[in-house]
């Protein structure tokens, strides 16, 4: 078949007649000739510009180059067919010529329609080449573009031929690749050399197509390949492995990384569930099983909500998914178990996006927070009640006569007040130990029970007090209950073998005969009980104007405690904060003491509800405040960085507008750092802070720390601690008092790290007098402690050489 016409031939003839003459026979066959040339230089230079389909090339050229030189070039360079025609034919010519491969070779003179055959033989041969070179081509592009190396081995050389992504998959070796069997597994990771051989053997035996995975060795770190390849050939000399090479380094990656997930997915404590857009559930974990007692092959395909009940509808959705929306929630639900049961629950949803952004699916986490709740009603009971003998605490008693007091004012009638102590009781403490003591406290708290209607309310305000709520209408009545309490009591109690008898003086005070207001109530049945006490014990009084004594005595100590703070009379001690794991001095809690002229060194625990209730408290927080920042600034800790510093705070003087300001002023005027210094607010504080947490936070942005003092005693709910800016909680003495006598104890104190870990605060307890009370809060998880075991408050003076003594 002739190729397609005109076809543009370039003719190079330094014979100008042979060469018009060769031009004429060319046209009349209809070829186009674009450009006779005389030398080699000349076509080499022409020949890009002319573009021909094939050169025509006399050998003896004018010039420098002759045409075997001149056709080497133009084919090297521009990959465009050369015949020669020539009159020479001899054997060095004939060698030369070869070595540029001609597409022919005609000897003049030579027949006209000879040369259009050799013309139209080497157009076909180029047609061929070219298609030829552009399949190559084409799968060249494919293997780049997937990546891919060709890997060939041929059984007559033992050799291993390659091309393709080789470099990138072997690192700077030569491609394409041409070496031996045994260099290539040089390069394979020692233990999969094996399993290399052992592949290669199988091909050849059963021709099946086979899949390899291997590791790389060196070559600026392992790669992981895989190949497919298949034997051909029958005979052992044809005998050849063809495949292809692919790095699979990154897909292992991703398929480990998607195990870890799956395994994280499948494991992890919280429910997991997936659905897609339309809610349907795609996949749950095993948590969510467990928890909700739903089987996946139950609830695929199912709507989360119709499943679970947590009460989101479609416009919540909506809005989560909005443009507007973050694409997340999270927050408190019941949800619904298998068994028809709700249970609490913390819930988060995100969204998931596509890379256009659209959401595909959403993803839910559900935690349980049926045992929280349980801790956090086990918390509030403790915050209402008293510990050793589960009676209603100060906080819930003063809460119910509160409501006395208010329905009494109401309906016109009388509501009476008996504050019961027990009389000698500190005897049987200190005489058969705290644990008798303890024992006697409950005994007596079980026998006032049963004493007692169930419409009057039973509390222990601490210690051995006691105090009852009745609705009694006539004295009378209150002394017949008062008798009644004593001779219950007079019987005596057996603790173990022990006998014990005691007794105990009562004082009444009846609304609103003595008293309007619960304190006064309070002050004057305790006013009465200590007069019951005088007149000998074991009896009752009614609260009397003539019983004013200790109302003076409080008057004195009020005005003293006045003219104390104005001269400059009080003092500061500091008891260490100590690092349990390592008894290292982290930080000192400065408490006020009032050394008196006359009465010696007044307790705090007289002093301190005096200055509450006169008002006083706030002068002489700031007082302490101010002192205990001047003396502790610069103190060094065990570590050398500075001392950190608790003041206690009171209700009023945090409910002080200027409290914030006042702070302020105290770091200022003493150079105190903020981060170091700690606010500590009693637990039954928290239901005031929560109105003013305002006053937290500014004190939170000063840097200053905030802690929870006597914690377990108070009121506190786990919403009010989850929401303010709370650093540090500190455990109550009187839960280390029985730490390692009592496994309730231990709970108590257990439950109370636990929270304050998941609540991110940090803890201390104090009133550590033992070694093995600290050993076992450490062990809980406590990282602070105070008490007398390390120290007892000191002044100044003996704090610093106790600290000189320790570095």
């Amino acid at each position: 078949m002739n190729a397609p016409l005109p076809v543009n031939l370039m003719l190079v003839e330094d014979e100008r007649v042979i060469a018009f003459d060769l031009k004429n026979q060319l046209q009349s066959f209809g070829y186009k000739v674009g450009a006779v040339l005389a030398s080699g230089e000349q076509a080499i230079d022409r020949v890009a510009d002319l573009a021909p389909d094939l050169v025509l090339m006399d050998i003896h050229l004018e010039g420098a180059l002759d045409g075997i030189d001149a056709a080497l070039q133009i084919q090297t360079r521009h990959r465009v067919p050369v015949v020669f025609l020539t009159a020479y034919a001899e054997d060095d010519t004939l060698r030369r010529a070869l070595d540029c491969r001609p597409f022919g070779y005609l000897v003049k003179p030579c027949e006209p329609r000879e040369l259009h055959a050799t013309i139209q033989m080497a157009l076909a041969r180029r047609e061929v080449e070219v298609n030829v070179e552009r399949s190559e081509q084409l799968f060249k592009l494919a293997l780049d573009a997937a990546s891919l190396g060709v890997l060939e081995w041929r059984g007559d050389t033992m050799r291993l031929h390659g091309d393709g992504h080789l470099r990138a998959l072997f690192g700077d070796r030569p491609v394409p690749l041409d070496e031996t069997w045994e260099v290539f597994l040089s390069r394979v990771d020692q233990d999969d050399r094996g399993g290399i051989s052992g592949a290669l053997n199988r091909a050849l035996d059963s021709g099946d197509p086979i899949r390899v995975e291997f590791r790389t060795a060196g070559n600026g770190g392992a790669r992981c390949l895989e190949a497919h390849a298949r034997a051909y050939g029958s005979s052992p000399g044809e005998r050849r492995v063809v495949g292809i090479l692919q790095d699979v380094t990154q897909r292992r990656l991703d398929e480990e990384a998607l195990r870890r997930s799956s395994v994280v997915f499948h494991t992890m404590a919280e429910a997991i569930v997936i659905s897609d857009r339309q809610r349907r559930i795609v996949a749950v974990n095993a948590a969510y099983t467990r928890i909700t007692g739903h089987a996946e092959r139950g609830v695929i395909g199912l709507d989360t909500e119709a499943v679970l009940g947590t009460g989101h509808d479609d416009a919540f959705y909506d809005a989560l998914v909005a443009s507007s929306g973050t694409g997340y929630w999270q927050g408190e639900v019941l949800c619904r178990r298998a068994s028809g049961d709700c249970f609490p629950a913390w819930q988060s949803i995100s969204a998931v996006l596509s890379e256009a952004g659209r959401v595909t699916h959403f993803v839910m986490a559900l935690s349980d927070f049926t045992a929280i709740h349980q801790i956090e009603e086990k918390l509030n009971h403790l915050a209402h009640h008293d510990v050793l003998t589960d009676l209603p605490n100060r906080l819930l008693f003063d809460d119910r006569f509160e409501q006395a007091i208010e329905q009494a004012r109401r309906t016109q009638q009388r509501c009476t007040l008996l504050f019961l102590d027990l009389d000698s009781f500190k005897v049987v403490n200190d005489t058969l130990g705290h644990a008798v003591g303890d024992h006697l406290l409950r005994a007596v708290a079980q026998r006032l029970r049963e004493t007692l209607r169930r419409s009057d309310t039973l509390a222990r305000l601490g210690g051995d007090e006691f105090v009852v709520l009745s609705g009694t209408a006539q004295p009378d009545d209150a002394s017949r209950l008062a008798l009644k309490l004593l001779n219950a009591l007079s019987e005596p109690f057996d603790l173990g073998g022990e006998q014990i008898r005691i007794s105990a003086s009562i004082g009444i005070a009846v609304f609103p005969d003595h008293g309007v207001d619960r304190n006064v109530l309070m002050r004057a049945a305790d006013i009465a009980m200590y007069s019951a006490k005088a007149q000998g014990r074991g009896r009752f009084r009614f609260f009397s104007e003539d019983m004013s004594e200790r109302t003076q005595e409080r008057m004195q100590m009020e005005q003293g405690l006045r003219r104390a703070i104005d001269a400059d009379a009080l003092e500061v001690h500091y008891q260490p904060q100590l690092r349990l794991c390592d008894r290292h001095i982290v930080g000192v809690e400065a408490l006020v003491r009032w050394p008196h002229p006359e009465w010696g060194m007044v307790s705090p625990s007289r002093f301190v509800p005096v200055a509450e209730e006169s008002g006083i408290i706030e002068t002489m927080g700031l007082w302490v405040l101010r002192r205990a920042c001047r003396d502790i600034v610069g103190l060094a800790n065990s570590e050398g960085g500075q001392m950190r510093l608790a003041v206690n705070v009171s209700v009023r003087q945090f409910l002080n507008d200027d409290f914030v300001a006042q702070v302020l002023g105290v770091m200022a005027e003493t150079g105190f750092p903020a981060e170091s210094l700690e606010l500590e607010i009693t637990e039954s504080t928290l239901q005031v802070i929560e109105r003013s947490a305002g006053v937290l936070d500014a004190l939170k942005r000063l840097g200053v720390s905030i802690g929870i003092d006597d914690f377990g005693t108070g009121y506190s709910s786990l919403s009010v601690l989850r929401d303010l800016p709370i650093d540090r909680i500190k455990i109550d003495r009187s839960f280390i008092v029985d730490l390692t006598d009592s496994d309730d104890a231990r709970s108590m104190i257990n439950a109370m790290l636990t929270l304050g870990r998941s609540l991110r605060m940090s803890t201390i307890a104090e009133g550590i007098e033992l070694d093995a009370q600290a050993r076992l809060l450490g062990e809980l998880g406590c990282s602070e402690g105070q008490g007398f075991l390390f120290a007892r408050p000191l002044p100044l003076d003996a704090l610093r050489r106790l600290i000189a003594r320790r570095a």
